[in-house]
């Protein structure tokens, strides 16, 4: 979630007036840092139920991630007031869809916390077998969920403290993987879990390439970029795509090393499958320390999240999309109402989806999570076709071929998903259209 992220506590998505003061390698630097986040530590697991033809997929998600970053790039010189997804998707496509972005955006969020929390009890459970077990990993989960309400309550510099600790350590098994892990590759055991379930091309595809976008969400924080970086006419769109090209390249590289080092069963078994490459290349010992720093990043990223999920629904209030009971309250240091629904939602959603096994029950997770941003995605690609009048003439056709492109990577994605997983996302869509109907009758009376 990445929700962003997949991990990550993005930069707020505004555009300032100012003349920016970051060049081009600044700029890609802010774009990949909204996408690498803690959700990789166990995408390798769900993608081993396809097997190592899911690389594939990973290119498809890939594809589909620079469509919808293009159209990040276009969309602040056509909305330069808008202030995240839901603005984009109004100024283009009225409040409705504003509202309904909001919504569904808020939902995804918490939904795909869930995930992050059980990459937490994963790593546990790696460096303490005993833990390992269903039960004792959902008590981990919903520990790990009340330990980051609890940081968030004490206030967001707890948060960014949290964040700035855990960012680069969380990021050491992932780098280690995609480098030192290929001297330890074995071309025969990536072979051998090429295919176990003897699909077809389309249909790995469509098995692994929806999960896999899990990690590029975040991408609509490139819109973020536009206010602080020079020349941004020019050098959003580069960073933007870019920065894409370097999540993908880390993250490939990293699945590639893992399904070559581990067979593929044991990587469908594993909690923790960066510890136990580690193990394989550097010893029992580093193996520990690469699971704890997962276990730290995945922690601080869930922190930075339900921050982020607290103050979505919160300010959302405050604009008008969300009841008022969500509304920031004088001398309110923390809000109260907005973090323990958050705390609570996550909980219920890590009960209703415990499963035996945790690379399926992050798999589910992740794709809902992932649908409802395509959504929003697609939305954004609509509102640019219909905002792109605005641009001068030379420009207007490829924003608008950006866009669509975009629209039909989401289209396609979305057409993969799973009938219970359709299902969920479906009723979320539901959900957010009677809540702009209840919001609409209520600023009427």
């Amino acid at each position: 979630m990445a929700a962003t992220d997949a991990g990550e506590l993005p930069p707020p998505p505004a555009v300032s007036s100012h003349h920016g003061s970051v060049g081009l390698f600044g700029a890609i630097g802010l774009v990949a840092g909204s996408m690498v986040g803690s959700g990789i530590f166990l995408l390798p697991v769900s993608l081993a139920a396809v097997g190592s033809i899911s690389i594939l997929g990973w290119v498809a998600a890939t594809a589909a991630a620079l469509a919808v970053a293009g159209v990040f790039a276009w969309l602040p010189g056509v909305a330069p007031q808008a202030k995240g997804l839901p603005d984009y998707v109004e100024a283009g496509l009225g409040p409705f869809f504003g509202v309904q972005i909001a919504a569904t955006y808020w939902a995804g969020c918490w939904i795909g916390m869930a995930p992050i929390a059980l990459a937490v009890a994963g790593a546990v459970g790696y460096l303490a077998p005993a833990l390992a077990a269903p039960g004792p990993r959902l008590m981990l989960t919903l520990a790990s969920i009340w330990l980051s309400v609890a940081a968030v309550w004490v206030g967001p510099r707890a948060v960014a403290r949290v964040e700035g600790a855990t960012l680069v350590v969380g990021l050491a098994p992932v780098i280690i993987a995609a480098t030192l892990g290929w001297f330890a590759f074995h071309p025969g055991v990536f072979l051998a879990a090429w295919n176990p379930k003897g699909l077809s091309v389309p249909a790995a595809l469509g098995s692994s390439a929806l999960t896999a976008f899990f990690a590029f969400l975040g991408v609509e924080c490139a819109a973020a970029a536009a206010g602080v970086v020079r020349d941004p006419a020019r050098n959003v769109p580069r960073a933007s795509l870019i920065g894409v090209v370097v999540v993908a390249v880390l993250y490939i590289s990293a699945c590639s090393v893992l399904m070559g080092v581990l067979p593929n069963a044991a990587l469908g078994r594993s909690s923790a499958p960066f510890a136990e490459a580690g193990q394989a290349v550097l010893g029992v010992g580093l193996a520990g320390v690469i699971a704890i720093c997962a276990m730290l990043r995945a922690q601080g990223s869930l922190t930075g999240w339900i921050l982020v999920v607290s103050e979505t629904s919160r300010t959302g209030a405050d604009a008008g999309v969300f009841p008022a009971v969500f509304r920031t309250r004088a001398g309110e240091r923390v809000s109260a109402i907005n973090l323990l629904s958050a705390g609570v939602l996550i909980s219920l959603v890590a009960v209703a989806t415990a499963s035996p096994n945790l690379g399926q029950q992050f798999a589910v997770l992740a794709d809902v999570s992932v649908l409802l941003s395509l959504y929003g995605y697609a939305l954004a690609g609509a509102s640019l076709i219909r905002l792109s009048g605005r641009l001068a003439p030379a420009r207007r056709w490829p924003a608008r071929l950006t866009a669509l492109g975009a629209i039909a990577a989401g289209v396609v994605l979305i057409a993969t998903g799973k009938p219970i997983e359709l299902a969920v996302s479906a009723g979320a869509l539901a959900a957010s259209a009677l809540l702009y109907l209840w919001l609409r009758r209520r600023a009427a009376a």
